[in-house]
């Protein structure tokens, strides 16, 4: 009788035992789940690929507590490091494993043309140039492809100090899932990008165009009065433009607005604000500059306007422009709204453009 009582008490306790192992798995998976909800809310919430790489770089290695991650990305036109350019954000300097490929072949060799979850040990010799920081403490690593209609976009790369977290063994359901979701992510913030850049760009030029102007018009305003430091307002206007369309053809007028647009550009600072305002208008904002800067900045740009040589066919062709300076301390009024200031500031740069183009063009004029 307490031979089969133990053989019950036994079963019993495997019983236990076994529904106490399920339970932990379920509690484990659950754990897992819920942390990849969370990272997946945090892409979906993402408004910029930038901060899309944060969330993959940063937030990724803290949630799923890893001891490396790194994202490569193709870019055969190097247009996504372009797009990182426009909006300022320096890359470089922010994340260390980050890499940007010119062709697929790299890529397609870590999947050996399969493009589903790689999971196994960290092995020096494939996985070497994988992290630019040392990789001595990676002893296991999940390869995801990231892909769009069945082409390889990249791969994010998770690295682990535990042999077993990613062995071949391992179920990848939730990394597959991850994976499609963060391809779905990247093209969304990357397309999302682009159409804000190009919404508030000149085509033409490829500075700002008038509506970013605007925007920052009264951003900028409002900053400079709230540190009380002055504000500068610069009205440019190419010379006798008419003159080349009519004589050379529009190609030559889209030439000359280019270049001056550039060499406008290389006369300022990051943080001077450059739009193009009309046809051939180009408008600058200069904060923390007073008049008397301001006045410098206008002369070095004309000089260098007039001394560049525009090449055009087999012609060369001077350009010159005149200026109209006007600053924000006439106009900084306590009762008048932001709006007021801006736009009273761009009609008094505007005046005076006229006064310089009045006294015989290629020089500034200043609003009194």
């Amino acid at each position: 009788m307490k031979r089969k009582k133990s053989k019950a008490q036994q079963k019993h306790r495997n019983l236990n035992n076994h529904y106490n192992r399920l339970m932990q798995h379920a509690w484990q998976n659950e754990n897992i789940l819920s942390r990849f909800q969370q990272i997946e809310l945090c892409l979906m919430r993402c408004e910029s690929f930038a901060e899309l790489l944060k969330v993959l770089l940063n937030e990724c290695k803290t949630q799923f507590e890893l001891e490396q991650v790194a994202l490569i990305l193709l870019d055969p036109h190097h247009e996504i490091q372009q797009q990182l350019h426009n909006y300022k954000f320096n890359y470089q300097n922010n994340f260390s494993n980050l890499f940007f490929h010119t062709n697929n072949q790299k890529l397609l060799q870590l999947f050996q043309n399969d493009l589903s979850p790689q999971l196994g040990p960290y092995n020096a010799a494939l996985h070497a140039d994988l992290f630019k920081q040392p990789a001595s403490t990676v002893y296991s690593i999940a390869l995801l492809p990231l892909t769009h209609d069945n082409q390889i976009l990249g791969t994010l790369i998770l690295g682990d100090s535990t042999p077993e977290r990613f062995s071949e063994q391992s179920a990848t359901d939730f990394l597959q899932h991850l994976s499609a979701v963060i391809s779905i992510s990247i093209n969304m913030t990357i397309s999302r990008d682009r159409l804000k850049h190009n919404s508030l760009n000149d085509a033409l030029t490829g500075i700002n165009n008038r509506r970013f102007f605007d925007q920052r018009l009264s951003e900028e305003i409002s900053r400079c009065k709230r540190l009380q430091i002055p504000i500068s307002c610069l009205f440019i206007d190419v010379d006798n433009f008419k003159h080349f369309n009519d004589t050379y053809g529009h190609a030559s007028g889209d030439m000359v607005l280019k270049q001056v647009a550039g060499i406008i550009r290389n006369e300022l600072r990051l943080s001077d604000i450059v739009g193009r305002y009309g046809g051939e208008e180009f408008a600058i904002l200069l904060p923390d500059t007073d008049h008397r800067t301001a006045v410098e900045i206008a002369e070095r740009i004309r000089v260098s306007i007039q001394k560049h040589r525009y090449k055009f066919d087999k012609h060369m062709l001077q350009v010159t422009v005149s200026i109209g300076i006007a600053d924000s301390q006439k106009f900084a009024d306590e009762n008048r709204t932001l709006n007021e200031i801006g736009n009273t500031l761009i009609a008094a740069a505007d005046k005076a453009l006229y006064k310089a183009k009045n006294a015989g063009r290629n020089c500034i004029a200043i609003n009194e």
